[in-house]
């Protein structure tokens, strides 16, 4: 596996490592950051597409999974 070293501002890298999970290395935290954008790329090309019954309860669910995922 060949690795990259990149250069960012002190700032930016603080708050990188505000959101990176605590055992996450940062090769893992950028492939999910740059699969998550395919994700909602994905999902803004099928925006309304579907008609949803119940979009509170869809919403409610959705961050659920999300605070799932960060822990």
């Amino acid at each position: 596996m060949t690795t990259k070293t990149i250069t960012i501002r002190e700032d930016i890298y603080k708050m990188l490592l505000s959101i990176k999970g605590t055992n996450e290395s940062f090769s893992n935290f950028f492939e999910r950051l740059v699969k998550s954008r395919k994700n909602i790329d994905k999902l803004k090309e099928l925006r309304g597409s579907v008609e949803f019954r119940n979009k509170e309860a869809l919403l409610k669910e959705l961050s659920d999974k999300r605070k799932e995922m960060r822990y």
